[in-house]
């Protein structure tokens, strides 16, 4: 199958060989691009707060996050460090750290995941796009969160339906990424749409697109789920 995806540009190495794996071709459309966040202070605050070993667990939501912190700070190697994907924690280690790594980036999922975390201090490094109900999630269980927005996410001026003639599918890996590519749901006619996770799919939804398929937060998990169903 030849796939769509809305990955990032910035962050889609290594996706071509991924989708290769799976017997599929992928064509990165990216609907977005990133930038520097409005406001730096909260990223320089949580650099100067992993640099003094104030903060017990670091959460990384993306590659892309991992590599705008960690060009401002040298974690020590104990500091407890979590990574959404395979794909995160790979960028982890080429700055010389190890990360844990959760397959399923849902809030609730993710407050289980990390146990007993009343009173720890836990640093997020994320894009400019709030996610409350985490930061909800690990406060309601006794955790102090400390959120810096690492990166901004902006129009990229394209659009799915350029390549909508051509593909078999189409992945959209973020709320955003769908809200930006101009997806209707009269395009929803003879290709699969699928979702990378459940804020992807509530967004898709509001719009009047029911995905065929709704991963975990990771795009090997949707090639999974849609191997599965060919089958």
């Amino acid at each position: 199958m030849k796939i769509a995806v809305t990955k990032l540009q910035e962050k889609s190495s290594g996706v071509q060989e991924l989708f290769r794996r799976y017997g599929h071709e992928a064509i990165i459309v990216s609907t977005m691009r990133s930038a520097a966040p409005s406001d730096s202070g909260p990223l320089v605050r949580l650099a100067d707060m992993i640099l003094k070993e104030k903060i017990d667990i670091l959460i990384f939501t993306s590659s892309l996050g991992v590599e705008k912190l960690l060009e401002k700070t040298k974690p020590v190697k104990n500091l407890r460090i979590v990574s959404v994907g395979p794909k995160t924690a790979k960028k982890v280690e080429e700055y010389g750290l190890t990360s844990e790594i959760i397959d399923d980036f849902s809030s609730g999922n993710f407050a289980e995941y990390l146990g007993d975390i009343k009173n720890k201090t836990i640093g997020i490094a994320r894009a400019d796009v709030p996610n409350n109900e985490l930061t909800e999630s690990l406060e309601s269980k006794g955790a102090v969160v400390i959120e810096a927005p690492a990166y901004r996410l902006e129009a990229a001026g394209n659009s799915i339906l350029e390549v909508m003639k051509d593909v078999d599918a189409v992945i959209f890996t973020s709320a955003k990424s769908f809200e930006l590519s101009g997806f209707r749901p009269e395009n929803n006619k003879k290709i699969k749409i699928i979702a990378i996770g459940k804020k992807t799919a509530d967004a898709m939804r509001k719009s009047g697109n029911d995905p065929d398929i709704v991963g975990n937060g990771t795009l090997e998990d949707c090639l999974s789920l849609l191997w599965q169903i060919k089958k």
